[in-house]
């Protein structure tokens, strides 16, 4: 044993490391130690057994050529007991590390500090070893600090102070690191976004869509999985935010989608997550959309004779005496249905001028309110500079500073969703509403030529419901296809077999019949509060079903945008108490989550929910209670 002892005190090893390519610049290069190392171990007479090199930081314990050495020294404890490094902080980053050699029993020499640790070495040397230990741990802690310091400064100015999420690149400008638009994947990430907030995919069926259409990881080169998907949707840093160390920063990159497309994803993945959905063995054009006008249950559907579809009613409540019916005869009058909406060429014409001229009155609104928002939007970014002075300065404090930049950031992201929904507002006012009249126009030959999964996806579009009773279908039209669909008929009634133009424009004049006014079904402006006032068309029994959660986001907008002054203006203009209109704006109160999942309803479905089940909701103690009487709710209502 004595003489393999021996032998273990001329056997040594080398370690040797770099923690970062500054320091090889500096001369810490790999090379460099082992020259040196190597020059000492001849003059020394000491045989090396064995080589250890590691290229990277040792701040956490785990590196391979530190842990392959205890390895090695822990096998060979009688054959070689010498370790060879330039210095304390090449060996140690932590003080586990000095533990584990520690236990080793063995002797390090630190070439460079020419000093020697073993079990032979006095107090006061293995003290100032300590010591040294120490200063090398609190160094890594040190650069962390500084680390983490620098990237919370840069999320502080707007930037990403990371490594770039998928669709994002990461850039140097003028010394400065930030991300921009990669031009190869932030088409997909942006179509991503298209087709799940269209309502008609699962994260799976999205996941695979955006597979196959290129989508990949940018490292691995793989296919994205469905929790990168989820990801990605719910990430805001899409948008314009980001989430860093807890807090909330708007970004000063570029936004890939709008803050409504990012919204609408939000509130169509919490609708899914909450569904509860039950595997189909097959499936039927129209279950789901029919129900029985005699008892109220809905419509199902069978295959007789293995090629004819029939549909009935489920009898839930009783037997129900309503025939079955072909699923042809219910086809055929849901194409009667959608030609109820066709307009004459010279109507279309008329209307689509009509619009655009009206287009003029709506543009000026929005580009008033637009302008005052930015003046607020930029009145707080002034604010928010004027204080990072400060904080620079040392005149605030740096947690007062994030108090108050968190407060007026957020208001900027309010600020700014609602510039954007009124800029999406003022471009889409005039192609929307032409492609809602040129989509009602062909509705019926689209359907006519399509497939029954493409005629059921437009009929979702067009009816929210319909009723079967006594061999004849009764829809209910979305907006503003119900309009149209009134209009049509109140001609087809009042002007038989007449080709009379001006009779036909008068359907869609103010005060004709009881047909109101198309423009009326428009956002709220000045001048058409003050129409509505003056014709009194505003007042909810004379208008078409708008849901009290709906005209209280109205007039809250009213509010906000310096419209009104207060809730008596509204109530003036809109011929209602104010006593309704507190009401009304009362289920603001509700949750996020319950306002998003009733907004996003057909309004079928919404009437459902009605504003006096909503305030009993909204009366309830906390938002907890509110939620779990909401979903008892649901529960009675099926």
């Amino acid at each position: 044993m004595s003489n393999m002892r021996t032998e273990g005190a001329h056997h040594a090893v080398i370690y040797a490391r770099v923690s970062s390519r500054q320091q090889e610049e500096e001369g810490f290069s790999i090379p460099a130690q082992l020259k040196l190392l190597r020059d000492y171990a001849s003059q020394s007479g000491l045989a090396v057994k064995q080589e250890f090199v590691d290229v990277e930081t040792a701040k956490a314990t785990g590196r391979p050529g530190f842990a392959e050495m205890v390895d090695f020294l822990a096998d060979h404890a009688d054959r070689c007991r010498i370790i060879l490094v330039e210095k304390t902080d090449r060996l140690y980053r932590n003080l586990r590390d000095y533990v584990t050699l520690d236990e080793l029993d063995i002797e390090i020499r630190f070439v460079k500090e020419n000093f020697v640790l073993s079990d032979d070495s006095r107090s006061t040397e293995k003290f100032m070893h300590g010591i040294k230990v120490l200063m090398a741990k609190n160094y890594v802690d040190n650069l962390s600090e500084e680390t983490s310091k620098g990237m919370r400064e840069k999320a502080e100015q707007g930037i990403w102070p990371s490594f770039a999420p998928l669709g994002y690149l990461n850039v140097d400008t003028n010394g400065k690191r930030h991300i921009v638009l990669d031009p190869e994947t932030a088409p997909l990430i942006r179509r991503l976004f298209e087709l799940y907030a269209t309502g008609d995919y699962s994260l799976l069926e999205v996941t695979r869509q955006i597979n196959e259409e290129g989508l990949s990881n940018r490292i691995s080169k793989r296919p994205v999985t469905k929790s990168a998907v989820h990801k990605i949707l719910s990430n805001p840093i899409y948008y314009g935010d980001f989430m860093w160390d807890g807090k909330t920063y708007e970004g000063s990159h570029t936004p890939l989608v709008s803050k409504g497309l990012w919204d609408t994803v939000q509130s169509v993945m919490n609708r899914n997550g909450n569904r509860r959905t039950r595997h189909q063995k097959h499936w039927w054009a129209f279950q789901g959309l029919v129900s029985c006008d005699h008892c109220g249950c809905a419509l199902v559907a069978e295959k007789k004779k293995g090629k004819y579809v029939y549909y009935h009613c489920t009898g839930n409540k009783g037997k129900c005496g309503e025939p079955w019916v072909r699923e042809e005869e219910l086809s055929q009058q849901f194409g009667d249905v959608l030609r109820d909406l066709h307009f004459e060429p010279e109507i279309l014409e008329w209307v689509r001028d009509t619009l655009r001229a009206s287009h003029v009155d709506e543009k000026e609104f929005h580009d008033k309110v637009v302008a005052e928002l930015q003046k607020r939007y930029q009145k707080l970014q002034d604010r928010i500079d004027a204080m990072y002075v400060d904080k620079l300065d040392g005149s605030i404090s740096g947690a007062y500073f994030d108090e108050k930049s968190a407060e007026w950031r957020k208001e900027q992201a309010d600020t700014r969703r609602r510039i954007e929904i009124h800029e999406q507002a003022n471009q889409s006012y005039i192609e929307e509403g032409i492609q809602l009249l040129e989509l009602a126009d062909k509705s019926y030959d689209l359907y006519t030529a399509q497939s029954p999964e493409e005629q059921r996806r437009l009929l979702n579009c067009v009816v929210s419901h319909a009723t079967w009773g006594n061999g004849s279908l009764s829809p209910v039209y979305r907006p503003p296809f119900d309009l149209i669909a009134h209009s049509n008929r109140e001609y087809a009634c009042n002007h038989k077999g007449s080709d009379d133009f001006e009779a036909q424009k008068q359907n869609w004049l103010p005060g004709a019949g009881n047909c109101e006014n198309f423009s009326t079904r428009f956002t709220f402006t000045p001048e058409s509060l003050k129409r509505r006032a003056k014709h009194g068309v505003a007042k909810e029994c004379r208008e078409p079903y708008r849901h009290p959660l709906t005209l209280a986001y109205e007039f809250q907008e009213l509010l906000e945008a310096g419209v009104v002054n207060n809730r008596a203006e509204i109530a003036r203009h809109c011929g209602l108490s104010r006593a309704r209109v507190t009401q009304v704006m009362k289920l603001l109160h509700l949750p996020d989550e319950i306002r998003e999942y009733v907004i996003s309803l057909p309004p079928g479905e919404q009437q459902l929910y009605s504003g006096r089940r909503l305030r009993n909701i909204v009366a309830l103690a906390n938002e907890r209670a509110q939620v779990d009487g909401f979903e008892e709710l649901q529960n009675e209502m099926g």
